[in-house]
């Protein structure tokens, strides 16, 4: 269901027309968000994917560790 055209002001000052939830300024590059429920959501999703990525690298970094420098010092 389309939503209704929405003025959204950018923090830069830049002024666009939205129907999607979020859209990325023309002027600055940054999101711009159709209501605080789309800027709430994108942030959320934002610290999942960041936090899932840290696990991940910390998965590999203890499985280095004790799979290949952990025997040298044995």
């Amino acid at each position: 269901m389309p939503r209704p055209p929405k003025e959204v002001t950018c923090r830069c000052g830049h002024t666009s027309t939205l129907t999607i939830p979020k859209l990325l300024c023309v002027k600055c590059g940054k999101y711009v968000f159709y209501n605080a429920d789309e800027q709430r959501r994108h942030r959320i999703q934002s610290l999942y994917v960041l936090g899932m990525f840290a696990a991940a690298i910390t998965l590999v970094t203890y499985l280095f560790v004790e799979m290949i420098v952990e025997p040298l010092f044995r």
